[in-house]
């Protein structure tokens, strides 16, 4: 018997992805080409608003109104650097957004008054995060700095600011548990940290015994973190390996006892073919969404499989060049179920790199950048959850 087809719900992703609209976007050119985590400077607020850049200005523009045109926030100087980050405040700061420069620069605004509130200077800034009242920004030192985003002026908030260093290289991202009781930070060399907000200063030993100590190690540096919100003991992360391949895995923060020796019932990794840029879990359904780079090109053939004599090839003197094969998924949105891992769906979304994407707050749709398209790609991802309509009390009392 052959296996029955799986059914999906109609706020699944299978039915429901498709392209709505998109918005015109642009990056600053980064120095290094090569760089695994490019410059993003776009995000969603609370207020269901995308805050975007086109250059070194800051746009926005009400996703309510699809008739809304963006409006111009902020303009920053070229004192300042290049526009690298953009960071919406979560439900505690839904009117705050954090920017972050080539220079290290960082500017708090509140997206409502339309101004700016704070300013201050860092080395460097490569990842920002929103927690509970808490602002993290990761440097390329490995340095994870947290501010109080409720200071009155910057000088109160460099007095209250909580610092530390266990990362080894560049952190690339950040990602705060929505309780905001725990934060997940990647960096470039493939590591994975775990801090308990409530001990801030050594991070959780979790992961896979590696002499003796539980780590969490990727081939390729970190390019995507998400928490799962509806079974809070998963921690997905992601990576871009430097070959173009990239792996997802599946880390149980539960599984912290040095003797257990169980093995989970769902995968915790699975291997691609092209980078991971981003995470997101649906609130409303078990799934999952990956975004994926250019990815690994697979030699070319140098020879056609059916050999050609020079009698039958006029042009046999002429050399054959085959194109390299590309990833299935390259520069594609991959929908999975969660935990099993089954593929939902997969689409491509650009000719050119995905960079990353960010998440509606209501789970509903998704941008994907495109900065190498100058393009936000905006897409409905997963519908409207509907509960089951309860039987009527004459349709519950009815005779059969």
């Amino acid at each position: 018997m052959t296996p029955a087809e799986p059914t999906y719900a109609p706020h699944s992703a299978y039915h429901v992805l498709r392209s709505v609209n998109s918005i015109d976007y642009s990056v600053a050119p980064a120095g290094d080409a090569t760089d695994p985590a490019p410059a993003s400077p776009v995000s969603w607020s609370q207020l269901n608003a995308v805050v975007f850049g086109r250059g070194n200005r800051v746009h926005y523009k009400n996703m309510a109104d699809t008739e809304d045109v963006a409006q111009q926030l902020c303009k920053l100087t070229s004192s300042l650097g290049s526009l690298r980050l953009i960071q919406c405040g979560g439900k505690d700061q839904p009117n705050l957004v954090a920017l972050g420069t080539s220079n290290g620069w960082v500017q708090l605004w509140d997206l409502v008054a339309k101004k700016m509130v704070l300013n201050w200077k860092m080395k460097s800034v490569t990842s920002m995060c929103f927690g509970e009242n808490t602002l993290t920004i990761g440097d390329e030192k490995g340095t994870l700095r947290h501010y109080d985003p409720r200071a009155t002026d910057s000088t109160k908030l460099k007095e209250q600011l909580k610092k530390v260093t266990r990362h080894q290289g560049r952190i690339l991202n950040g990602a705060w548990k929505e309780d905001g009781k725990f934060l997940a930070t990647g960096d470039q060399n493939g590591l994975v940290l775990v801090w308990d907000a409530r001990r801030p200063r050594v991070p959780l030993e979790v992961g896979e015994m590696v002499q003796r100590r539980r780590k969490m190690q990727h081939v390729g540096a970190v390019t995507a973190l998400a928490w799962c919100p509806w079974q809070s003991k998963y921690l997905v992360t992601g990576d871009s390996a430097a070959d173009g391949a990239g792996t997802i895995r599946v880390w149980d923060m539960n599984a912290v006892d040095d003797n257990a020796t169980s093995v989970s019932e769902w995968p915790t990794k699975i291997e691609l073919d092209a980078q991971i840029t981003s995470l997101h879990f649906s609130p409303h359904i078990r799934e999952m969404l990956s975004t994926h780079g250019p990815g690994k090109l697979a030699p070319a053939p140098t020879t056609p499989s059916t050999p050609i004599t020079p009698l039958d090839d006029p042009f046999s003197s002429i050399p054959i060049h085959f194109d390299p094969h590309t990833s299935r998924i390259s520069n594609s949105v991959v929908v999975h179920q969660f935990p099993t891992m089954r593929r939902v769906t997969s689409v491509s979304v650009a000719k050119k790199n995905v960079a990353g994407s960010v998440l509606s707050p209501n789970g509903h749709r998704i941008v994907f950048e495109v900065p190498e398209e100058s393009q936000l790609k905006v897409w409905e991802v997963w519908g409207k959850f509907k509960a089951p309509k309860p039987p009527s009390l004459y349709e519950a009392c009815a005779i059969r």
